[in-house]
């Protein structure tokens, strides 16, 4: 059973994933900037990078826009599992992506762990640790399917949350 805290972090953390959606199916990239912390950490399976600029975030919109386009998604959506405050400015949350084309799941959900600040008065994502080979977002000839053990996702959502004890991952590198 959640908590009152942790309640409030999943409510938090739907209500900006369900923005960011509406913004990426809107097309409105001037508004989907407006939900991310510079700079912003993103880190897939094979590779961590560090967006500085809006122009960083623009090639995350296209690519996202290209992917639907290309896949012909139907629906491109994720979904908070879990959420819990750490502190008073910071939020771990758990999602899945699925990306759906004429009703039929496109591989396998992609599973994410996300970091939220609360900044001048808002939540916004700080980081996004994605559980897929960085290739997956610019490769689009056909859908990656994901073979790692169980044990290899734990492992790296065992480093996430160790990562937050002395700052958060990528950025406590910078």
């Amino acid at each position: 059973m959640l908590d009152r805290d942790d309640h409030t972090a999943k409510a938090i953390y739907d209500d900006l994933l369900h923005r960011a959606q509406h913004l990426i199916r809107a097309k409105d990239f001037d508004g989907y900037k407006e939900v991310f912390d510079l700079p912003f950490g993103l880190v897939n399976l094979d590779s961590a990078h560090v967006h500085s600029t809006t122009d960083d975030l623009a090639r995350i919109f296209d690519i996202i826009q290209h992917r639907i386009c290309c896949l012909n998604l139907s629906s491109y959506f994720a979904v908070c599992l879990d959420a819990q405050r750490v502190d008073e400015t910071t939020i771990v949350a758990t999602h899945e992506t699925r990306m759906i084309t004429q009703n039929q799941l496109v591989g396998d959900p992609v599973p994410s762990v996300a970091v939220l600040k609360h900044i001048r008065g808002q939540w916004l994502l700080r980081e996004v640790w994605n559980f897929r080979p960085d290739r997956f977002g610019t490769s689009f000839l056909r859908v990656e399917q994901d073979t790692r053990p169980a044990a290899q996702w734990s492992a790296m959502q065992a480093r996430v949350y160790g990562a937050l004890g002395g700052g958060t991952g990528v950025m406590a590198a910078r």
